[in-house]
């Protein structure tokens, strides 16, 4: 662990270089680093975007469940892109922890693939070795992602991939909002081109938490579940969602680790209970976090080093 944090150290110049390389170009996706490079051609993109801030045990979760349980459902071969959007719909960016998130992905790239290699005799040799992309985007929603990665150029995915959203219902509630897509009538109608490309969700409900008030508001796994049942039964077509797109939404029941929020990480990192932040992160994400003593000004991760 001491050898991989102080080889990351010595590449932040190089993070930050490709950071404000993407930031100044006309740009809208850019992959800034692989984790396990191959030179495979997906047929299916996984791709798990967040703000990383940090990586949890939640992601590695969210990521190798997908991997585990969708990828025989999907055509092979696959690749997985982590995803970090420098421009958030709800939230002000914080320009100066970039390159930290950058870092951050690194490492739980690093160990998220080490976990794959470890489970190799329960998964197939194209889910076990899968290549993990870093990639950096300026849009906000993720129709207009997946859009983005789709008309790069040169094409980074030049298979034209179908590409698989690994989201939390939180974001399935936020992705199907009308308030998000004023400029388009009905609103709904924007996610047109996503699923006419043959794009997916995978949504993992979010369980309801006694003693997180904030998770109460998404209601039960049932309430959830009928959110997209509604969704395939018209009920939002007045605002442009078309019925038949809910085909290409799947629900999963949460793990138990799903809940973990990034912000008691982030409390916990601030207060020095490096035994917490080390069952709620993967191994090198919590080495880096210690070493960088990040979020030791702001719980809120806003003051993050550079």
């Amino acid at each position: 662990m001491i050898s991989r944090i102080a080889s990351l150290r010595s590449r932040l110049p190089d993070l930050e270089s490709a950071l404000h390389s993407f930031t100044a170009s006309p740009s809208k996706f850019r992959v800034v680093r692989t984790v396990n490079a191959t030179s495979t051609q997906p047929r299916t993109l996984y791709i798990l975007d967040s703000s990383f801030n940090p990586p949890s045990v939640a992601h590695l979760t969210l990521a190798t469940s997908a991997l585990k349980q969708h990828a025989p459902l999907e055509n092979g071969p696959y690749r997985l892109l982590l995803l970090f959007s420098t421009h958030n719909a709800d939230k002000a960016p914080s320009p100066a922890s970039f390159v930290q998130r950058i870092a951050l992905m690194t490492l739980f790239a690093e160990d998220l693939s080490r976990s794959l290699k470890n489970a190799a005799p329960s998964l197939g040799s194209d889910v076990a070795d899968i290549s993990i992309d870093i990639g950096l985007t300026k849009e906000p929603y993720y129709s207009d992602k997946s859009t983005a990665i789709t008309e790069t150029t040169p094409p980074f995915y030049a298979s034209n991939p179908i590409h698989v959203h690994l989201v939390g219902y939180d974001t399935l509630i936020r992705f199907c909002n009308p308030k998000y897509y004023p400029k388009h009538d009905p609103p709904l109608s924007a996610l047109k081109p996503f699923f006419a490309a043959g794009h997916k969700l995978r949504v993992t409900q979010r369980p309801c938490d006694p003693s997180d008030a904030s998770s109460n508001e998404f209601g039960s796994l049932e309430e959830q579940q009928k959110y997209l049942q509604d969704l395939k039964d018209g009920e939002q077509e007045k605002a442009g969602f078309e019925p038949a797109w809910g085909s290409n939404i799947d629900m999963t029941r949460a793990d138990e680790s799903v809940g973990v929020s990034s912000t008691r990480i982030r409390s916990a990192a601030k207060e020095g209970r490096w035994d917490e932040v080390g069952e709620l992160c993967t191994e090198g994400v919590a080495a880096w976090i210690k070493d960088q003593e990040l979020y030791s000004e702001d719980a809120a991760g806003k003051k993050m080093m550079s």
